[in-house]
C-alpha cells in the first residue's frame, strides 16, 4: 500500500498563515509514501515569497516532487525577468529541474511544465504544453514496467469547470491521447483552485484518474475551503480523499474508491 499526498497553490504572499501550520501537522501524521506539490508556490515569484514558499517547502514529507506554476514567473512589470529568464527566481531557489521525474518502488512520476512567461493568445495563465513535452512524457513511461502507477503532473488542469475566463491546458486532445497510449493512471493538476477528482478519457481505450487539487492554504478561495487530496493505492485499487480545512482542523470530506481494469480506472461501484 502506497500513501501520496497531492497540494497544490500555496501561494505564498497570499496565504493563510494558520491554514498553512494546520497542514503542515496533518500531512506529518499521515507519513506519506510520496508528496507532490503541483505549483503555484508564490504569488508573484517575488524573492519574499520565495523565501517562505521554500520554509514551507523544507517541512514538507519526503520524498517530494515538486513544479512551478504560472505565478512562479516575474509579474510583467518585472519584463526582463519575466520575458528572458522566466524561471530565474524559482531555479535558484528550488533548483534546475523544471520537469523532474522520479521513480520509487511500484510509482513512477514524470511532471511536465505548463507555465508560459507569453504566448499569442489572451489570457497568459493559461497552461500550454508542446508536443515535444508529451512525446518526451512517453517516451519516459515507455521504460516502466506495466505494474507501476504512472503519474503524470502538471500546473494547469484538465477538467473544465465553466469559470468565466479560465480554461483548460491546451493541446487538450494530444495530451489525453498521449495519456491513454502511455497508460498512465493518475494526473495530478491543480490551478482552479477547486477540487476534482474524475476518471477521464478520450476514447474509452484507456481512463486516467485525475487529481485536480484546490489552494491547500491561499486566502484566494473558489467558493470552497482550502484543502488537499490524499491518494492510497493497493495493487488493482485506488482510494482518494479530498481533505477540507474547516473548524480549524483539516477533515476528510469526499472519498472515493476506483479499480484498475483492462481500460483503466473506473468507480469501483461500476
Amino acid at each position: 500500500m502506497t500513501r501520496i499526498l497531492h497540494l497544490s497553490d500555496p501561494h505564498f504572499g497570499a496565504t493563510d498563515r494558520a491554514v498553512t501550520e494546520c497542514f503542515l501537522k496533518r500531512a506529518d501524521e499521515l507519513a506519506p509514501d510520496l508528496t507532490i506539490l503541483s505549483g503555484d508556490l508564490t504569488m508573484r515569484a517575488r524573492r519574499s515569497e520565495l523565501a517562505a514558499a521554500k520554509a514551507f517547502v523544507d517541512q514538507l514529507p519526503r520524498p517530494l516532487l515538486m513544479i512551478p506554476g504560472n505565478h512562479d514567473i516575474p509579474s510583467i512589470n518585472q519584463p526582463l525577468d519575466r520575458f528572458f529568464n522566466p524561471f530565474s527566481r524559482y531555479k535558484n531557489v528550488f533548483g534546475e529541474d523544471l520537469e523532474p521525474s522520479l521513480k520509487m518502488d511500484g510509482i513512477h512520476v514524470v511532471s511536465l511544465n505548463s507555465s508560459r512567461a507569453f504566448g499569442f493568445h489572451k489570457d497568459w495563465s493559461e497552461g500550454r504544453l508542446s508536443r515535444k513535452q508529451l512525446a518526451g512524457m512517453q517516451e519516459k513511461f515507455a521504460a516502466s514496467p506495466d505494474d507501476r502507477l504512472r503519474i503524470a503532473v502538471l500546473h494547469h488542469p484538465l477538467l473544465e469547470l465553466r469559470l468565466p475566463g479560465r480554461d483548460v491546458v491546451k493541446p487538450l486532445k494530444l495530451l489525453m491521447q498521449a495519456l491513454e497510449e502511455s497508460r498512465v493512471d493518475v494526473v495530478m493538476c491543480g490551478h482552479f483552485h477547486l477540487s476534482q477528482i474524475l476518471p477521464a478519457g478520450l476514447t474509452g481505450t484507456w481512463r486516467t484518474v485525475i487529481s485536480q487539487a484546490p489552494t491547500v492554504c491561499s486566502t484566494r478561495l473558489q467558493g470552497e475551503p482550502q484543502g488537499f487530496h490524499e491518494l492510497v493505492h493497493d495493487g488493482e485499487t485506488l482510494e482518494t480523499t479530498h481533505h477540507v480545512y474547516q473548524g480549524g482542523a483539516f477533515c476528510p470530506a469526499d472519498r472515493c474508491h476506483f479499480a484498475r481494469t483492462a481500460t483503466g480506472w473506473s468507480h469501483a461501484t461500476e
